[in-house]
């Protein structure tokens, strides 16, 4: 359990290295492969690939930062044969490199965390249509001379589902709110402007809630 916990730590240690973005914009080259089918990458096409948002560095800063992520867990080597046209080339380190299974789990982690930072907390009642939804399913199914378990069940689950992420939507809007206001709280008007179009959202809100209940 030790060492499983210090191999997952290794695996986020490119996130806070002295080069984490140098890092981040490889790792983000072999997830945009991976997405095209393209399982293996050479130095050169990572060179080549990635989004720099400048000039290219050196392949061989690029190859020292892939043997660091292989180090670490994220990428997987293998010998690159293909190219070898002597026997310089055979003994010549050349390898290609793919995403580990940690290394694709690490990416689809931080995609889920840079959309949850990126989601805007807010009463959305898109939420409504799906608990009335399912309450209509609820509600068939009840009227059935043997309602099936099976599907009863499944219904409940994807409700409790809904009213959480609901509850969830709530609270990241109240928080919202909250730290508007304080940083606000030093300009009345800044402060009543942002009420009155806190109190239209809200009337808004609740009208969608009443005409749905209705």
């Amino acid at each position: 359990m030790i060492e499983s916990s210090l191999n997952a730590r290794d695996l986020f240690r490119h996130v806070s290295a002295d080069k984490a973005q140098f890092y981040r914009v490889i790792m983000e080259t072999f997830a945009a492969a991976k997405r095209q089918f393209r399982l293996h990458l050479r130095p050169d096409e990572v060179q080549i690939e990635a989004d720099w948002q400048g000039a290219a560095p050196p392949l061989e800063e690029i190859q020292l930062a892939l043997s660091q992520l292989a180090e670490w867990g994220n990428l997987e080597s293998q010998p690159d044969t293909a190219r070898v046209s002597s026997i310089e080339d055979f003994y010549r380190a050349r390898f290609l490199y793919r995403l580990s299974i940690g290394g694709e789990a690490v990416e689809a982690a931080l995609a889920v965390f840079a959309q949850a930072l990126k989601r805007r907390g807010e009463l959305q009642t898109i939420a409504l249509e799906d608990i009335f939804n399912r309450l209509e399913a609820l509600l068939a199914l009840a009227e059935e001379p043997v309602p099936d378990a099976v599907k009863v069940h499944e219904v409940l689950r994807d409700l409790v589902r809904v009213f959480e992420g609901l509850a969830d939507n709530a609270q990241a809007f109240m928080a919202g709110v909250a730290r508007t206001i304080e940083l606000q709280q030093a300009d009345i008007k800044a402060v009543l402007a942002y009420k009155q179009r806190l109190i239209d959202y809200l009337e808004r809100f609740i009208g969608d809630l009443v005409a749905r209940s209705g």
